[in-house]
């Protein structure tokens, strides 16, 4: 790829080793020493509504071998970028609208971009991502995480509890939050406009969270290996401030789906499911079950 050969990567990703841990929720964990000690310094997050500071660290600043391609050629800007501190193949960064110079904060815009995108790809494996402020964004400037992941993960098939509408709740699962799939809604405008609504509430809250989109089984019922649907998990959880510690792992985006990407030896070889497990239930549950009601009442106010 050109931009490793360009020396733009802070390194070259390099997974030490990958298991899954014992118990009922599979876990992944991989080993990736480099991105805690080689990726950039993380951006001093102190607030959901901090706005956007063009003297720090921005994708404005990227340059040309780090981008590769604009979406489109309209003066929306959109692009994807390497991520210089991958965390699994193909690791880029989605830029909607990379020149207003926005916080991080969802636009509709960004989600269908982010959506678009996602629906392109005929793998299976391809994920996306996203950290708020104050869920471990790194950055404060829009962007959306997209990488390959060729795991078979629970997230994929785990059932759903109906809550309101076409917007279903992760109940049996350490992180709960809440899930649109495609399959119930049946049409890209809907789809975006439901899952943008949940998430714009916790913006306007100003709730921490994180969003995961991945393919799923459309019957989970059926024991083929079709993963044909779309996920979205959006989570509402506890508040981080500060710049981001990297300590065993960061519980973003990823590490809520299932994936953990640890930075030590040590830590990789000891952690266990129920260590996993009691930080995810740490880090939404009190705040997932302080919104339910609530977003349960706007989504039948619709």
């Amino acid at each position: 790829m050109e931009a490793q050969k360009n020396g733009v990567f802070r390194y070259i990703l390099n997974i030490q080793d990958s298991k899954i841990l014992e118990g009922k929720y599979h876990f992944l964990v991989q080993l990736n020493i480099d991105r805690g000690y080689k990726r950039r310094s993380p951006e001093n997050i102190i607030s959901m509504n901090q706005p956007f500071n063009g003297k720090d660290f921005n994708f404005t600043k990227l340059v040309s071998e780090e981008q590769i391609m604009n979406l489109n050629n309209t003066d929306k800007d959109d692009i994807i970028a390497i991520n210089a501190s991958p965390i699994e193949y193909c690791h880029s960064l989605l830029l909607p609208q990379r020149c207003k110079q926005l916080p991080q904060l969802v636009t509709k815009h960004s989600l269908l971009k982010a959506i678009e995108l996602f629906s392109l790809s005929l793998s299976s494996y391809i994920r996306v991502a996203f950290n708020s402020l104050c869920a471990f964004a790194s950055v404060n400037h829009l962007h959306w995480h997209l990488y390959y992941l060729r795991w078979r993960m629970l997230l994929e098939y785990i059932d759903l509890e109906e809550h309101a509408g076409p917007i279903q709740i992760l109940r049996n699962y350490p992180a709960k939050g809440f899930c649109i799939k495609y399959s119930n809604v049946q049409n890209m405008d809907d789809f975006v406009n439901w899952a943008f609504l949940i998430i714009d509430y916790l913006q306007n809250k100003q709730i921490a969270h994180n969003i995961y989109i991945t393919r799923g089984k459309s019957n989970i019922k059926e024991n083929k290996e079709e993963y044909r649907d779309v996920r979205i998990y959006i989570w509402a959880r506890k508040s981080t401030q500060g710049a981001k510690d990297i300590h065993a792992f960061n519980l973003a985006a990823c590490e809520l789906f299932g994936h953990l990407s640890i930075k030590s030896k040590e830590a990789y070889e000891n952690v266990t499911e129920e260590y996993v497990t009691r930080a995810l239930r740490e880090a939404t549950e009190e705040t997932f079950s302080s919104v339910a009601a609530e977003i349960k009442a706007l989504v039948e106010s619709q």
